[in-house]
């Protein structure tokens, strides 16, 4: 925030104070929290500091929507060299300024960033996965509220994490088919977050895939494991986790060569 509570639109604006976080992992987790005076700099400058003090090659942007109007050149400006884009929609009903800052920020850094990740951010006309995950990302992290299985169609992506998805099993079982077929080359790794009635939906989810069953391990938590063989001498790894009960399970599909030791490690 500027002087006298001015909303500040542009990393060229002088804000009151900085707030600084340091994090440490190694050995312990540990963070320290201070405010330092804004020392005649203005929000750009900080970020090239801080990039020139710790010789950072690349930067990752977290954007907290919330009735913020945000100037895109001085953006791109501040972060020549983005490569992760991280957006956090604080409304679950977010309102025209907002939809428009997101749309915005996809469309300054989707050409050049490498992963993106989305949080209760809702997709629209103008906001879709079609814009989104068709720009070869390496690594797309969806929590949209509206996601279909439609959109998941039309992905592009190398990875692809998915939560609180609403997908049927029989979806998710012509997904499977479809990749198994050649489809969504790019695709090497897909983790959902999904809800299974019964345990009896897993034999839905893998029919007509000639899944073959690995070893299980059992304990607090049942995993099921399975191959499948797909297209080009690879084959997707399938694990299939019960989480608290059988109603809960978490899908996670890695794409390795067949002959890869790893084919039977998880």
């Amino acid at each position: 925030m500027g002087e006298n509570d001015k909303e500040m639109t542009t990393l060229d604006d002088i804000p009151v104070n900085v707030d600084v976080e340091l994090v440490r992992f190694d050995p312990i987790f540990e963070t320290k929290a201070f405010t330092w005076s804004n020392q005649g700099k203005n929000i750009r400058e900080w970020v090239q500091h801080f990039s020139s003090m710790f010789r950072c090659e690349w930067h990752e942007a977290y954007f907290v929507i919330f009735n913020t109007r945000l100037d895109i050149q001085s953006l791109r400006n501040t972060f020549p060299k983005l490569r992760r884009i991280c957006i956090n929609c604080r409304r679950n009903e977010p309102n025209h300024q907002e939809i428009q800052s997101i749309e915005n920020i996809l469309k300054a850094f989707l050409p050049n960033v490498k992963c993106v990740r989305l949080h209760r951010v809702p997709l629209q006309e103008n906001l879709s996965i079609q814009h989104i995950g068709m720009t070869n990302l390496k690594e797309l992290r969806l929590h949209s509220p509206n996601l279909k299985f439609d959109d998941l169609l039309t992905m592009n992506v190398e990875s692809c994490t998915i939560f609180r998805t609403h997908f049927s099993v029989r979806d998710l079982n012509r997904f499977f088919k479809l990749w198994k077929k050649g489809s969504y080359h790019n695709l090497h790794s897909l983790s959902i977050l999904m809800r299974l009635e019964t345990t009896a939906d897993w034999n839905i989810l893998l029919k007509g895939l000639n899944a073959e069953e690995a070893d299980n391990s059992q304990g607090l938590v049942e995993v099921r494991r399975f191959i499948i063989d797909i297209s080009r001498g690879f084959c997707a790894q399938v694990r299939i986790q019960s989480i608290d009960m059988p109603a809960t399970a978490r899908l996670e599909i890695s794409k390795v060569q067949r002959s890869s030791p790893d084919v039977w490690r998880f």
